[in-house]
Parts: C-alpha cells; sequence; structure tokens
C-alpha cells in the first residue's frame, strides 16, 4: 500500500495497539495504529469496558477511557516504535478546534517520529459536539493537515454508514486526507443476562460489524470521484477475512477486535497474508 512517500511493507495493520504489545513478529506489520486518544483524558473504564457480545463480537462500552495524548508520548509511543514499523497516532475530538490543538502538539512532540495519524471521525454521543457531515469532515482534516504540514500522512476514519459514507470520505479528500479507513464501530446496546442490569450502550466491533464494514469499503473503491486508499477494517480475524475486503476495494485492513480477542493474531496473519495483493476494480 501506497501512502504519501511512505510504502507499508504488508497489509496486514495493526490498530488500536496494546498500550503493553508484548509477543514476536509485529514486526511484518504494514503499520501499528494506537489506541485513539484525546488532548485531555477520559476518565473512565477501561479493559472492564469492553463487553464480549458473542464469541467474535465486542462492545466497547460508551464511558470507556481514553488516554491523553500526552500520555501517549510520554510512556507509550516509545514502545510502539521499538517494532521498527510506521507508527500512526489516532486522534478524536470533539470539534474542530479540538483537532486542531491536538495535531499541533504531535507535531512539536513527536512529528519526525511517526508515520501519520489517523483522525478518528464518530458522531458525537452528546449535543455539545459538531454534527458530523461532510463539511465538518473536511474541516477537521484541513485543520489537522494544516498543522502537521504537507508531507505528513493522515488516514481518515469514518463511521459504518454506507448510505453517507462516499460524501463523509469527499469531504476528507478535500481536507487533504492521505487514505480512508472504513469504518470505524457501529452504536449499539448490550443488554446482559441479569434482567436488572442496565443496559450497556456503545461501539459494536468484531464479527457483527463485518458485513456493514465490507459495504463501506466497496461504496468508497466503487466512486470515482475518490482516489484515496483504503484500509478495511472490522471483524477481520482470518486470511478469507482480509481477501475479502482486498476484493471489495481496500489495499490493506486494519485488526482491533481479533488482537484483543486473541493476542498475536495480527502478527500470524501478516506472516499468513504479505503476499496479498488487492484485486482490480
Amino acid at each position: 500500500m501506497q501512502l504519501g512517500t511512505l510504502t507499508l511493507q504488508n497489509p496486514i495493520c495493526l490498530a488500536a495497539a496494546p498500550w503493553q504489545l508484548d509477543g514476536a513478529g509485529y514486526e511484518r506489520l504494514g503499520a501499528i495504529f494506537t489506541r485513539t486518544v484525546t488532548m485531555e483524558p477520559k476518565p473512565g473504564l477501561y479493559e472492564e469496558g469492553i463487553w464480549q457480545v458473542n464469541e467474535q463480537t465486542l462492545l466497547n462500552a460508551t464511558n470507556m477511557r481514553t488516554e491523553s495524548a500526552e500520555i501517549l508520548v510520554q510512556e507509550h509511543l516509545p514502545h510502539l516504535l521499538s517494532y521498527g514499523v510506521p507508527v500512526f497516532v489516532s486522534i478524536t475530538a470533539p470539534g474542530i478546534p479540538g483537532f486542531r490543538k491536538i495535531a499541533r502538539f504531535l507535531a512539536r512532540e513527536v512529528g519526525r517520529q511517526i508515520a501519520g495519524v489517523e483522525v478518528y471521525m464518530a458522531q458525537p454521543d452528546t449535543e455539545k459536539g459538531a454534527e458530523l457531515n461532510a463539511k465538518f469532515v473536511r474541516e477537521a482534516t484541513q485543520a489537522v493537515r494544516n498543522e502537521l504540514g504537507p508531507e505528513s500522512i493522515i488516514v481518515v476514519k469514518l463511521p459504518p454508514w454506507p448510505e453517507h459514507i462516499r460524501g463523509l470520505a469527499l469531504g476528507a479528500q478535500e481536507g487533504g486526507a492521505t487514505a480512508l479507513a472504513a469504518t470505524n464501530v457501529l452504536k449499539a446496546l448490550h443488554l446482559s443476562d441479569d434482567a436488572t442490569a442496565a443496559p450497556v450502550t456503545g461501539g459494536l466491533s468484531g464479527e457483527a460489524l463485518r458485513p456493514v464494514a465490507l459495504r463501506c469499503v466497496w461504496e468508497l473503491a466503487h466512486d470515482s470521484r475518490i482516489t484515496l486508499p483504503i484500509f478495511g477494517t472490522g471483524g477481520v480475524f482470518t486470511a478469507a477475512h482480509v481477501s475479502d475486503y482486498l476484493r471489495c476495494g481496500a489495499t490493506a485492513v486494519q485488526i482491533a477486535s481479533g488482537e484483543w480477542l486473541e493476542p498475536g493474531l495480527s502478527a500470524r496473519l501478516a506472516a499468513e497474508c504479505g503476499h496479498l495483493i488487492p484485486a482490480s476494480l
């Protein structure tokens, strides 16, 4: 996969990388994407906020903890960089000024150490956030681009909205994105077996997300106006799943839930799938 001047050595990438990533084979990955961080930390649950809905589907609770960009830089980034593959910092913010602020911080503190950033676009859970539409995506991407400079790699991760994702992608492209990622989590609700327990709201990932994410990749890849490379992400557990994303038009994949459920999965698939190339559309 070609990202600007950077060529990924493998179509398999690790997303939402564990802070204490440990094991062999990760040096074969195309890239490592960090867990999503914000400028200021967001208090909440950590691993306890991830619910296993079924064997290969997770619900990431709304009240999950989010680390600050400063903690990432000071405590976690050196370890992730030690694997010798490109590292992208995943960032999010409730509005354009927030994206600008965190991008400026990263440019100042680690601009030359990281490969680039992933701009995580999500519909706000409260009325305090800006509406997620093509205009917002364009302006947020442009704000990050202006802070990081023209040569930086910016991957914009979009929500799993097949009926709207083309317009959002065009906003990202107009704002200066280098690549797209489809998709982030799908808003969902989980009810436990305990009838007295409160419902858990959050973002669905894993197996249940894959058919929707595949459709999103297909929508992007079959729009002649969209010229950016695409990361497919959602429910990748096997080499066949990787192949499915490439057949739909992705040029690389990200693995997150699979790695959480089976540590080392991304390294194993990198060894198995390094030879795969995207299908011609």
